[in-house]
């Protein structure tokens, strides 16, 4: 029996909510909403936050004053527990420096360390925001393209990873496990080889394993922070993915080399934390541990479902069931629509909004990203509703 309820559809009206906001919807991905419009595509959950951070939030308000809040140790001694019980990390306290958000962190590190011209290795299709940061920052993108089966299984091009690694021009890779947006965890030796060879070249790493907490209760997932032997390993840590903290801003990078760590503090100065960061952060890896077990199996049921329903009711499109995130790649090219097309015609006809491949590079334009973090009831009519105009 669950402890907490996943069927609450909680209200997101006049809470200024990115997600749900039709104007923001229209700017962005150029679709209508409409009153009834399920929104199924930025990267935050529609379940409510534990309650145990809830209480946390609410003591801090009573409070009543929200002054500058640095880390404490119970803070950081919070994030170093957790990651040491779940997945087996020894991190040092010294060696956390806080971001407000992992893409700010992100265009912070490559200004810090990199100068204009620089190439950053990214592994298309991938997290759009990692492309975004590199060309506003002026520096290169450099594209090490994941391979695809028919199956729509990806793997890793190691041999124009290693070239790409040699380039002395190059400076920068930026792993995303799991990956976002195609779902997959990479194998352990996987992970290992990419590492062995960015230490070989003196390519420092950034390792966004952000989602590492949200993974299907048959997968296995190994941090890189634990396969890499050289000293330039920047890893990403983020209670938002995890607990639905988005909003808060909460992520932390470990790094425990001293001349990158000044490099980059040097770049952005001392940056004070969130009161509501550090209370939801330390309620959160303290007491949140059940919680986030009942949301995997949600995710793990809600998986199962759409694998089956596309299956019966969406024949020629593909879906395979991530390994990781909560986010879902549906491959609809098979039904003969470009890409603007299709996701028009699931907002104006089925009234869901989703994102689309492009977004995350070229080889999956024609495909969508649906965020499956809803109660299923929600999902059961987004998909019923996608369904029956293809069916038409």
């Amino acid at each position: 029996m669950s402890k907490y309820d996943w069927n609450k559809e909680v209200d997101r009206i006049g809470t200024s909510s990115f997600k749900t906001d039709s104007k923001k919807v229209k700017d962005i991905l150029k679709l209508n909403s409409y009153d009834d419009t399920i929104y199924l595509w930025v990267a935050d959950m529609d379940f409510a936050c534990a309650p145990e951070i809830l209480k946390v939030l609410h003591d801090r308000v009573d409070n009543e004053i929200f002054g500058y809040t640095y880390k404490s140790d119970e803070y950081n001694e919070s994030i170093i527990n957790w990651y040491k019980r779940r997945h087996d990390i020894d991190i040092d306290a010294n060696d956390l420096i806080y971001s407000n958000g992992t893409v700010a962190g992100i265009r912070n590190i490559i200004r810090a360390l990199t100068d204009e011209g620089d190439g950053i290795i990214i592994q298309e299709p991938v997290y759009y925001p990692f492309a975004t940061q590199i060309k506003g920052t002026n520096r290169k993108i450099v594209s090490n393209k994941l391979l695809c089966d028919f199956e729509n299984n990806y793997s890793i091009d190691f041999i124009d990873f290693e070239k790409k690694a040699r380039d002395r021009h190059n400076k920068i890779f930026m792993l995303c496990n799991p990956h976002n947006p195609v779902g997959q965890i990479w194998s352990e030796s996987d992970v290992k080889r990419m590492m062995e060879i960015c230490e070989t070249y003196d390519i420092i790493v950034i390792a966004d394993e952000i989602h590492c907490d949200l993974i299907r209760k048959d997968a296995k997932f190994v941090s890189a922070y634990n396969l890499y032997n050289g000293d330039k390993m920047i890893l990403a840590t983020a209670a938002n993915k995890t607990f639905n903290l988005a909003g808060l801003q909460i992520t932390n990078f470990v790094i425990n080399n001293m001349e990158i760590r000044k490099k980059i503090v040097k770049y952005t100065g001392d940056i004070f934390v969130n009161p509501f960061a550090v209370e939801a952060t330390i309620a959160g890896y303290n007491e949140g541990e059940e919680w986030v077990k009942e949301l995997n199996e949600v995710l793990d049921d809600n998986f199962d479902f759409m694998e089956e329903f596309i299956k019966e009711n969406l024949p020629k499109a593909r879906f395979n069931k991530p390994e990781g995130t909560y986010l879902a790649l549906i491959d609809f090219r098979d039904y003969g629509l470009s890409e603007a097309e299709l996701l028009c015609k699931i907002a104006d006809e089925a009234h869901v909004i989703l994102e689309g491949g492009a977004m995350f590079g070229n080889s999956i334009e024609g495909f969508v990203r649906l965020n499956a973090a809803c109660p299923k009831h929600v999902l059961e009519e987004a998909l019923t509703r996608i369904a029956d105009i293809f069916k038409q």
